[in-house]
């Protein structure tokens, strides 16, 4: 028990600020499966009626209660109609949440399914396949379905443009560059990108963007290289710098700037300094990382 003790206490001294961890004895040999958590508070969701938005971890979640029939052959038909009414109750609360999420500052999924049959159908066909994470039965016998979807793949690529082209990176005259010089060996090299965006007012959106105070775009859904985008939303939500500097998406160095604000017309929209917009376009690792969408928000 002694040496439990002290293993746990070697191992949580190592614990990354924003994450803790979970040790499990196994049986017989007396090691342990030590398992990293991130932590709750570092988690920005939208929270809907019968689910949610995980900005943070880029899905969609929604519950649905199926309740069992009253004519019912026996137990297990009882059953079995239970969860097939709880799955069709949470695909239908899913596609509400679904069509309730901000594309950009303006225009919801609603808007765009309305507009376009062949988005609608694409967008319902996605739900509908939307993988079914538990079915718990509870005392009465009915039964509580939990599906989810990805924000990113199929669904992030059928509600945003496709990308027509690669970007420019940006071009800055002599007059307005910084000291910023992509060929100086003393230049740091930062491994992603974390906007601090604490106390503004930020509307979580598939589409934000960064721009500059001159309105030029620095950042946005058309850096996103396509096979990242299969993956990887456009920027994450997280709650806290010490948990965003900690995050997968941007270890082990990434650099830290400060929103200035909110766009005006657009609140999901976030202006940065031309010196750090330098910082980012002069240097070829920093462009990598943003084709990478090596990018957090940090909201509070």
């Amino acid at each position: 028990m002694n040496k439990l003790f002290a293993y746990s206490n070697a191992i949580q001294s190592l614990a990354l600020p924003g994450f803790f961890l979970m040790i499990v004895p196994l049986m017989g040999n007396g090691l342990f499966f030590v398992q990293d958590l991130y932590a709750q508070s570092a988690v920005v969701q939208t929270q809907a009626e019968h689910g949610m938005v995980d900005w943070t971890n880029g899905i969609i979640r929604a519950e649905g209660l199926g309740v069992p029939p009253e004519n019912a052959a026996n137990a297990t038909h009882s059953r079995e109609m239970a969860k097939r009414a709880g799955r069709v109750v949470a695909y239908r609360n899913l596609l509400e949440i679904v069509e309730g999420i901000h594309v950009d500052s303006h225009t919801l999924v609603k808007n765009y399914m309305v507009e376009s049959d062949s988005i609608n159908t694409k967008v319902k066909g996605l739900v509908h396949g939307a993988r079914v994470t538990e079915e718990k039965g509870l005392p009465d016998g009915s039964y509580l379905v939990t599906v989810e979807m990805k924000l990113s793949g199929e669904f992030q690529g059928t509600v945003l443009p496709s990308r027509e082209r690669v970007p420019d990176r940006l071009k800055f005259t002599e007059n307005s560059r910084s000291k910023v010089d992509a060929s100086s060996s003393d230049v740091l090299v930062y491994t992603g990108l974390v906007v601090d965006a604490q106390g503004l007012n930020v509307k979580q959106t598939l589409s934000p963007k960064l721009i500059m105070e001159d309105g030029r775009v620095v950042y946005g859904s058309e850096w996103v290289d396509p096979d990242v985008a299969q993956q990887q939303t456009v920027v994450g939500y997280v709650n806290g710098i010490p948990n965003a500097k900690s995050h997968k998406r941007v270890i082990s160095a990434p650099l830290v700037v400060k929103a200035l604000r909110v766009d005006a017309d657009n609140p999901s929209d976030l202006v940065i300094s031309d010196a750090d917009a330098q910082t980012l376009h002069m240097v070829p690792e920093h462009v990598q990382f943003l084709k990478n969408a090596k990018v957090l928000v940090v909201l509070k």
